[in-house]
């Protein structure tokens, strides 16, 4: 199947960095746990990027990646580790030595954070929610005031309720599987919260696994979940997510989170790491080079087709 040509909104990776995310801007990264868009964060470290606001519900190798770069001053959220791989280093490293910079969060539940990105998605300066009553994460401010306000029904029903402040981005990430020309964005598998953390941004960045005719996203519509207009720049960009998974086009190359995770407990690891995989090389395509052909090949996802729906009147 031949692939489309896309107009202006298609560009490459470092181009669509450096016009959408300046220093100082306020990022919303996607993915938990998949389709993370780690090409556009390993491009943001070697532009060195400075000053970011990264948002998120919970982190993981981006913000480790990031903070570990200098990139992130910075972040609202809640979880940031490596998951079942331990510890995320950077991170630790940052907020209790200021290496390589100061870092400080302002944190909230997984929950409250989506409720954040659905207030500013809808357009609303705030979220009612009852999560997090009595919890010490509605009173402890680090930069945000305030940071929560718990009120009484005005209704009369004498219940407390919290309204957690609109958490809009400059610019959300999103890494789906395709899109079209127009950039409806097509995502399958789990979700997470980037339904509402992609409209939370002022603009959009997409990168995709690939670009499709318009008529193969109507012939599946129920798999949009960002559409065309208010997208502002499409990446085509295969591996996009790696060392991610992607369903459908590639499982999680397990072998190379394991090796960050053990490389990064000492700044020296670290910087040897980043020396390798960002730094060292001069792009995305390079970077698939060096991971190499036979490594890939393992990766990609095996064929196990969806079945078929009549989506006829």
């Amino acid at each position: 199947m031949a692939e489309p040509e896309v107009g202006g909104k298609l560009l490459p990776l470092s181009e669509a960095v450096r016009k959408f995310i300046p220093d100082g801007c306020r990022l919303r990264s996607g993915g938990i746990a998949v389709r993370k868009p780690f090409a556009v964060i390993y491009e943001i470290m070697r532009q060195r990027k400075r000053d970011l606001t990264f948002l998120m519900s919970g982190w993981t190798e981006d913000a480790d990646w990031l903070i570990g770069g200098g990139c992130v001053a910075k972040l609202e959220g809640s979880y940031l580790g490596l998951e079942a791989l331990g510890l995320a280093y950077c991170y630790r490293r940052a907020v209790e030595k200021g290496v390589p910079r100061e870092v400080v969060i302002e944190e909230y539940s997984n929950f409250g954070m989506t409720m954040r990105f659905m207030a500013a998605g809808m357009g609303l300066p705030f979220m009612p929610v009852k999560s997090g009553l009595g919890s010490d994460l509605l009173r402890v401010e680090s930069f945000l005031h305030p940071k929560a306000t718990v009120l009484e029904d005005p209704f009369g029903s004498g219940e407390k309720v919290a309204l957690l402040p609109a958490c809009r981005a400059d610019v959300a990430l999103l890494h789906a599987q395709r899109c079209d020309e127009e950039g409806n964005a097509q995502v399958w598998g789990q979700l997470g919260d980037d339904l509402w953390g992609t409209y939370a941004g002022k603009k959009i960045l997409l990168t995709v696994e690939e670009v499709v005719p318009t008529k193969v996203v109507r012939r599946d519509p129920n798999r949009t979940i960002v559409p065309g207009f208010r997208v502002d720049g499409i990446v085509k960009i295969p591996f996009g997510g790696h060392p991610y998974q992607v369903q459908g086009y590639y499982d999680t190359d397990r072998a190379f989170r394991k090796d960050y995770a053990a490389r990064s407990t000492t700044l020296e690891g670290w910087q040897s790491w980043a020396d390798e995989w960002v730094y060292g090389v001069q792009g995305h395509d390079e970077y698939l080079k060096k991971l190499g052909e036979e490594r890939l090949a393992r990766l990609r996802a095996k064929p196990v087709m969806s079945g078929r729906v009549n989506y006829g009147y």
